[in-house]
């Protein structure tokens, strides 16, 4: 058994026991009975309307129930004050009137509370519910105002006291009484469906038995037994005790909610919870929670821990003591597991592909330097071959001046071999290079000819930047130049000029052999003066060369 369950008997021994002393005040005629037992009853249904206020948690049930229990106690002083107090036949008659006003309420609000059984707070309200209570306000007006009219209850002519044999009962006493069982048989009725378990086939007997109680004790009433009238004669009690018991078996069985239970529900619950004091000593704890250390709840309050890999611990002060939850995190655990191993993996995978890019960057460097290479073996494949002959041939000269000679030509392939080759370099960066680069380029050559005893001036336009094709077709010009004029070239003059249309070569050469042949540049043009200098120009366009 519960607490829950141990606490509510021992409520239902004590209020047996508060009824039974009041039974026996009745039975032995104790002096001022009535008093103390009116008392006792006021404490019972004071102390059941205080206990609805703590437990009810909607608030129109709540309230419908604590007017039950203010017209409950007001029925029982009016009682009191018309038996031992009242004395004349003006009071005891408006004191017997002013039983109609809890007689027709309190089943009324019965009905009117059947509206929120199982209703939620922000479920919407009827909107003509208040209309129910025009009925019983009209009657019980009708009532208190019966001496104008005698609707009600009728006396002879010159007595309106209760004693008198001779008053009769007129149709505004009826129509109380089909409202009283009116609404006590629809809140019978309504009961008996709401105490039925869906797909269960089971019943909720507990609501149903003081009903059956008042019920069987109208039906005694009425016959008379005498041991009925001496125990328990006293209708107003009786009526009001099962009222009241009718209300809370609702509660206990659920039908009209309230806070109490929780602790039985939290300890059947799902949630991983722990309540405790401000000692940290356990009050209540789910059944799927486990158990916890001082220590490690000292530390959750201070923040989240994690005792476990699979347990985040939370807590949280609140009234009286701290509150712990534990959230399962064995998902999130092994989804970290499988992101753990995945890293593993991809850092494995990602070692791999750092190496198989690095293994290809150096592949993609030496094709490009293959590339490259071949692309310079390609533009002086004439120039080395020449030299290769020019070897050749000087390990075979037959004198100092034929080699001397030899040398000198070797030097100017040499040098152009050198240039040409960083030309390709320069030149497969950018589309547009520096005019410096040819101006170095066409210096070194032309400080090679001086070498060779060849009186060499190179000049080109102060501009910025040169088209990488007119740059290479400016220093191969002047390559072929060379090639095609020695030996004999004594003096030469280069120049490379820049204008609107673009670029041009001229040059003019003293000691150029005849006849002439340029065949890399058939778009050059020569021309011969009278003492023998050879003039060549090259135009070269802007957007290309020839």
């Amino acid at each position: 058994m519960s607490k829950l369950q141990y606490r509510n008997l021992y409520v239902a021994l004590a209020v047996t026991a508060l009824i039974f002393c009041a039974v026996v005040m009745r039975v032995c005629y104790l002096p001022y009975s009535g008093l103390w037992r009116t008392l006792l009853y006021n404490a019972l249904i004071g102390a059941w309307g205080v206990s609805v206020w703590w437990r009810i948690l909607q608030r129109q049930t709540r309230n419908c129930l604590l007017l039950s229990a203010a017209l409950m106690l007001l029925w029982l002083d009016l009682r009191l004050i018309r038996f031992d107090f009242a004395t004349t036949p003006a009071a005891l008659r408006h004191l017997w009137y002013s039983y109609y006003v809890p007689m027709l309420l309190i089943p009324t609000l019965s009905v009117y509370a059947l509206f929120f059984l199982d209703r939620s707070q922000t479920r919407p309200l009827f909107r003509y519910r208040l209309a129910i209570f025009v009925v019983p306000v009209a009657l019980f007006t009708m009532v208190l105002t019966n001496d104008f009219h005698q609707m009600v209850f009728a006396f002879p002519l010159g007595y309106k006291t209760l004693d008198d044999p001779d008053y009769t009962y007129r149709f505004g006493y009826y129509l109380c009484i089909v409202w009283i069982l009116f609404c006590g048989l629809f809140t019978v009725v309504y009961l008996v469906r709401r105490c039925r378990i869906p797909h269960t086939g089971g019943f909720l007997w507990l609501p149903m038995l003081p009903i059956a109680v008042a019920l069987v004790y109208g039906i005694l009433y009425i016959l008379q037994f005498p041991w009925l009238r001496r125990i328990a004669g006293d209708m107003t009690v009786v009526q009001c005790l099962t009222f009241t018991a009718t209300y809370e078996a609702c509660i206990q069985c659920g039908l009209i909610q309230s806070n109490s239970g929780y602790a039985s529900f939290f300890e059947v619950s799902s949630a991983k919870g722990i309540i405790t004091d401000r000692q940290f000593s356990t009050v209540v704890r789910s059944a799927r929670a486990a158990p916890l250390t001082q220590d490690c709840m000292r530390q959750a309050i201070a923040g989240t821990v994690q005792p476990d890999r699979n347990t985040l611990l939370h807590g949280h002060t609140i009234s009286g003591g701290y509150v712990f939850w534990q959230e399962d995190i064995t998902e999130l655990a092994d989804l970290l597991e499988q992101m753990r191993i995945t890293q593993e993996e991809l850092n494995d995978i990602g070692d791999i592909i750092q190496a198989e890019t690095a293994q290809k960057a150096k592949w993609l460097q030496l094709s490009e330097q293959n590339r490259l290479y071949d692309q310079i073996e390609a533009v002086t494949a004439r120039q080395l071959a020449l030299m290769q002959k020019h070897l050749a041939n000087l390990q075979s000269a037959p004198d100092a001046e034929s080699a001397r000679r030899l040398l000198k030509q070797i030097v100017i392939l040499g040098t152009y071999i050198k240039r040409r080759s960083n030309l390709v370099f320069v030149c497969d960066k950018a589309d547009v290079i520096d005019t410096a680069e040819v101006r170095l380029s066409l210096f070194e050559s032309a400080e090679s000819l001086r070498i060779s005893g060849i009186q060499c001036t190179v000049q080109i336009s102060e501009t910025a930047q040169i088209p990488a094709s007119c740059a290479v077709a400016v220093y191969d010009a002047f390559e072929a130049i060379l090639e095609a004029t020695l030996p004999g070239m004594e003096n030469l003059l280069f120049c490379a000029l820049h204008s609107g249309q673009g670029w041009t070569v001229r040059c003019s050469i003293q000691g150029a052999r005849r006849p002439l042949n340029i065949p890399d540049f058939p778009a050059m043009q020569s021309e011969w003066d009278e003492d023998g200098l050879l003039y060549l120009t090259l135009p070269l366009p802007e957007g290309g060369c020839p």
